[in-house]
């Protein structure tokens, strides 16, 4: 019976030590297999943040594209609106200039004569000049004027920046208090 206790025991013994083996072994690969699929997660994981890093940074290069895109139209425009204005402008002061010698033209030896005499002041001869001017000479004169404050209109509303306005009102403004308000409206 001792023998039978012993084989027993020993039976035991070995089934106690195989099942801490397997269980041991069973533990170790729940702990790799653990391992390998923290290890997958965090490879994923990583892989996304990869992805949208390089997503975020694809989204900012085609902003700035477009952006540059944008400023570069813009500037061509700019370009091209200041090209023509200053076509328009040489044109306008070609008529202007073109005017102003048909006017010169067209004046008399005595009318030569009251704008060059240096006895008289300007005001003296601006009325002895005015009194001397033929209809026709007025009608040029009132067509030049008029094509002045044409371009100036044009000027202020379709070509002058918001500063230059600025600065043109300041001009008026300074021009009217230099002569004691009397002039744009000011008594």
């Amino acid at each position: 019976m001792r023998n039978l206790a012993l084989r027993i025991f020993t039976t035991i013994t070995v089934l106690l030590f195989l099942a801490g083996v397997s269980s041991a072994q069973e533990t170790n690969t729940r702990s790799k297999t653990q391992e390998q699929e923290k290890n997958i997660v965090k490879d994923q994981t990583q892989l996304k943040d990869k992805t949208q890093l390089k997503d975020q940074i694809q989204l900012k290069d085609q902003i700035q594209l477009k952006d540059q895109i944008q400023l570069k139209d813009q500037i061509q425009l700019k370009d091209q609106i200041q090209l023509k204005d200053q076509t328009r402008l040489k044109d306008q002061t070609k008529v202007t200039l073109q005017n102003r010698e048909k006017f010169r033209n067209s004046l008399t030896e005595g009318q030569i004569g009251i704008l060059g005499n240096r006895e008289m002041t300007q005001n003296q001869k601006r009325k002895a000049f005015m009194g001397s001017i033929t209809e026709q000479q007025r009608s040029m004169l009132q067509e030049n004027q008029e094509l002045r404050q044409q371009h100036k209109f044009e000027f202020r509303n379709n070509t002058a920046s918001e500063e230059q306005n600025q600065t043109m009102m300041q001009n008026r403004e300074n021009a009217g208090t230099s002569t004691g308000g009397k002039r744009y409206g000011q008594r």
